[in-house]
């Protein structure tokens, strides 16, 4: 599905949602249903939460009328923050919708369902195209048009194409790879890949025996040893092992040749000693962690130079760059010029750990009371919201980033969904506390993005009506509330990063919305910034 078909998507079940969805879009709908199985995933996805939401809301509506008769001062429920008010004709709208999307839904649905030995539907477990891991890379460039792979992500078959740099892969079979320069890679499986061109080292251990490289005039299978491979633009291999050995098969060959320790093979020479110094032309682990080390601290050092541009922005309110003085700091500085005591964040649980590079620290949000407090007084037209987050887990239904306190008229609250989307929702000046100006991201966040650094930023100006999710600089939601009023402002007062709301008061409980994951850097402005801002702010920052 593209990303014109997802945000079609999006509107279509927000009118739908709103019981305002023609006839003629509902047919359209129910077109791209059925041919797309990433529609109608989110379809069901969308629709699960929007029952929900349907569900608390009325929740809500009984217990404000509860309230009112038995004239108690604090009865509403903390989460109302994201329900609708779901009006009879929007439910009557969803359930006519569901009725006529059943079948395609039923015989979608089919195949990801299987039957237990008790005949019981289950659910098919989360699958993983991986093959490898990337767990280094040092000055990274990957060829224009390819796919930037970052530390962590795991990596499917598929072409790898470093302009250069260095990266490490490492096999899930146990084998690795110290890939170096310009360099082609195409991983078949967990066993093989094959090399058009580039150097690189690769390290078998003795469980990952057999792993096989393929070039252009030859197949190189190690024996569980360690050996330095070069492939010319020409497409000629270089082999030298330096450890234990390899058999080599020539094209046009029907002998595998034995290279050992200490020997190498080409095609012109054949098997031959190898030069003494032949390691130490192939990066190792030594070497490959110092380069690290020095590319982190030249990307730190920009990092820094670019944010002390971002850090002067009058309409900056709150710049977290999570740089402790110790690890005993359990206070987070505002770093614009000129900040409030108040708007510093104080640390509650959450624990100092590694961030993006070497020598900078992020904040670890785990346990249910992990979380930083804040306070940002005034009324705002219009507000941006980013952070640098590796997502560890969407464990709950709703995982905060940043929620204010309360949920009265002009309040944000800024939160990972469940189903794999992240949302800020306003709650509007008007009407029940169910309403709220609120867009989700495409649901991109799941197992395949965990223990990865993304950015993520959201806008939304009050005047306009209009909204803007951000992933890695780039818009991936843009939204137009059609709710606004003229007199309606953004109010955050005392709020929280990672976290939710105080068990107090005649509510000594609080739902759990802890983030499960790391924080490196949150920025909120009072104003929106332009997509070319946000992408300047994801350069300056990206890993």
């Amino acid at each position: 599905m593209s990303d014109a078909e997802l945000l079609q998507l999006q509107s279509w079940m927000h009118d739908l949602e709103e019981g305002r969805l023609e006839q003629a879009e509902m047919d359209k709908l129910q077109e791209l249903l059925l041919r797309s199985e990433e529609a109608r995933r989110f379809y069901v996805q969308r629709m699960s939460l929007g029952s929900a939401l349907c569900k608390l809301a009325d929740e809500a509506q009984e217990a404000e009328l509860q309230h009112e008769s038995e004239q108690q001062d604090d009865i509403i429920t903390a989460s109302a923050e994201l329900r609708r008010p779901w009006p009879l004709s929007a439910k009557l709208a969803m359930a006519a919708s569901l009725i006529a999307c059943a079948v395609a839904l039923v015989l979608a649905m089919r195949p990801d369902r299987s039957l237990s030995a008790s005949g019981t539907a289950t659910v098919a477990e989360t699958s993983n195209a991986g093959c490898a891991v990337l767990v280094d890379a040092a000055g990274a460039e990957w060829a224009e048009g390819t796919h930037a792979w970052q530390v962590g992500m795991s990596v499917p078959a598929g072409k790898l194409q470093l302009k250069s740099g260095l990266i490490r892969l490492e096999f899930y079979s146990g084998a690795s790879v110290t890939l170096e320069g310009q360099s082609e890679l195409e991983i078949v499986s967990v066993k093989e890949a094959k090399c058009a061109q580039g150097q690189m080292r690769v390290h078998v251990p003795p469980h990952a025996r057999g792993f096989k490289l393929t070039t252009p005039d030859a197949e190189v299978v190690d024996l569980g040893t360690e050996f330095g491979l070069k492939v010319s633009e020409a497409g000629k291999a270089e082999v030298h092992v330096f450890d234990g050995e390899v058999e080599v098969l020539p094209n046009q060959a029907i002998a595998k040749l034995s290279v050992k320790q200490g020997a190498g093979w080409d095609a012109a020479n054949g098997v031959a000693s190898s030069p003494a110094s032949a390691s130490a032309s192939f990066v190792d682990l030594t070497a490959l962690r110092a380069q690290t080390r020095s590319a982190d601290e030249q990307r730190l050092t920009a990092w820094r130079e670019g944010m002390s541009v971002f850090l002067k922005d009058p309409r900056l309110l709150v710049g977290y760059t999570f740089e402790p003085a110790n690890e005993w700091e359990r206070r987070v500085e505002n770093k614009h010029p000129g900040a409030q005591e108040y708007s510093h964040g104080s640390i509650v649980g959450a624990r100092w750990v590694p961030g993006r590079w070497q020598g900078k620290k992020a904040l670890q949000f785990k346990s249910p009371g992990d979380r930083v407090r804040l306070t940002v007084p005034g009324k705002y037209d219009a507000i941006t919201l980013a952070a640098w987050v590796q997502v560890d887990g969407i464990d709950r239904r709703f995982n905060s980033l940043f929620l204010t306190d309360t949920w009265e008229p002009g309040n944000p609250h800024w939160q990972f969904v469940q189903a794999g989307s992240f949302a800020l929702g306003i709650r509007e000046a008007k009407g029940s506390k169910s309403l709220q100006h609120i867009a989700y991201s495409p649901e991109m966040f799941g197992p395949d993005t965990l223990g990865v650094w993304y950015h993520v930023a959201t806008t939304f100006d009050m005047r306009t009506g209009l909204g803007r999710n951000f992933v890695n600089g780039k818009v991936v939601t843009e939204y137009k509330s059609p709710d606004v009023h003229p007199d309606e402002k953004i109010i955050i007062g005392t709020g929280e990063l990672g976290n939710w709301g105080l068990p107090e008061g005649s509510k000594p409980r609080t739902e759990v919305r802890t983030f499960n994951g790391r924080m490196d850097e949150f920025l909120l402005f009072g104003g929106a910034l332009q997509p070319e801002e946000v992408a300047r702010l994801y350069e300056v920052g990206r890993p």
